[in-house]
């Protein structure tokens, strides 16, 4: 398997962990009735908010990534650089999701750029196969 299909798989961990984590945490905080009921009652504490609003904001990044990168590698357009560029995108991801679970703001925004830069990286060669 490729380094950028591992990087998609890797990604749809993250998320997994994101939503199943979100999920637990407010299992524990609420109770066994409230995990067992329709969750009308929406409140959530500030770390299972920062948990959804990280779980939206991956899947917003990775529908942009996962096609790309799938495409590529169906297309036979990977290189060594695309690979590096999707496993950069991965431990970006990693980053982003961890700090913004934490609540740390700037250093959350340096991974979600470097994740856009690893993007259009690994993107490029189908850019330009696609305009030339």
């Amino acid at each position: 398997m490729t380094l950028e299909l591992w990087a998609v798989a890797g990604l749809t961990a993250i998320w997994l962990l994101l939503v199943f984590g979100k999920q637990l945490y407010n299992d524990n905080a609420k109770g066994a009735a409230w995990a067992l009921s329709n969750r009308d009652d929406q409140d959530m504490s500030p770390t299972s908010r920062r948990l959804a609003r990280a779980a939206a904001n991956h899947v917003e990044n990775v529908v942009m990534f996962a096609p790309l990168a799938t495409v590529l590698v169906v297309a036979g357009l990977n290189t060594s650089v695309t690979g590096i560029a999707a496993l950069a995108f991965l431990a970006c991801r990693a980053g982003h999701a961890l700090t913004y679970a934490l609540g740390v703001t700037h250093i959350r925004s340096g991974f979600w750029i470097g994740g856009v830069v690893a993007t259009v990286v690994t993107g490029w060669p189908l850019i330009r196969a696609l305009f030339t």
